[in-house]
């Protein structure tokens, strides 16, 4: 698996399309299931999650989009969505008319799907691999190098998520998520509180990641 610092490795580069920037606010959808696509997005600033609703009516994470990413890319193929796109921070979204890209920026589009197919790779593999405490540890490290995180008073590497977003990260149950923060917050691991995790020990937790 990849290193976790890979995932903000996206490219920035100018397209030659119009854009408008469109400002969204944290827990806000940006789009739905069954919405028309008609236009595909880059992540100025800020994360989004790309969910999927299971037959059962389980929301599952299918990818996380930073900053440099493109995403919407079914506004390709002027079709409906089939994911639902929800902005996890406050974020600054491009929104970019497929009818006015040109070949160089669908080279660029294409560049950043193709990490981003990488990427989804290495987070498919996460799912299958492992028990779930080893998958929690795997994602809680994922979630550390991206715009959901940042550094408490004390210098640790703080994630603002809630049980059910891990639960939903890791293709488990809430119940069983609080479980196992539970036993990782007694092991001395992680610190939780309201809405976040804090990593006191990334290497412990890198330990578990790996099955150690």
């Amino acid at each position: 698996m990849n290193n976790p610092q890979d995932i903000n490795n996206s490219d920035m580069t100018n397209l030659e399309a119009p854009s408008q920037t469109i400002k969204f606010q944290r827990k806000q959808t940006l789009y739905h299931n069954g919405d028309p696509a008609q236009s595909i997005f880059r992540v100025r600033d800020g994360l989004v999650r790309i969910t999927r609703m299971t037959p059962e009516g389980r929301i599952l994470t299918v990818r996380h989009v930073v900053p440099g990413d493109f995403f919407g890319e079914d506004a390709l193929l002027n079709s409906e969505r089939e994911e639902i796109a929800e902005a996890l921070t406050s974020a600054q979204i491009e929104a970019i008319d497929p009818n006015l890209i040109n070949q160089a920026d669908l080279m660029t589009i294409t560049q950043s799907l193709s990490w981003q197919l990488q990427r989804l790779m290495d987070y498919e593999y996460h799912l299958q691999t492992g028990d779930l405490r080893e998958r929690i540890a795997r994602y809680l490290l994922q979630l550390a190098q991206t715009p959901l995180a940042y550094e408490n008073d004390e210098g640790h590497p703080t994630v603002a998520a809630t049980h059910e977003l891990i639960a939903e990260g890791t293709a488990s149950t809430r119940e069983s998520v609080s479980k196992i923060i539970t036993e990782l917050r007694l092991e001395g691991v992680i610190a939780s509180g309201y809405r976040t995790i804090v990593l006191l020990s990334p290497e412990a937790l890198n330990d578990i990641a790996n099955g150690f």
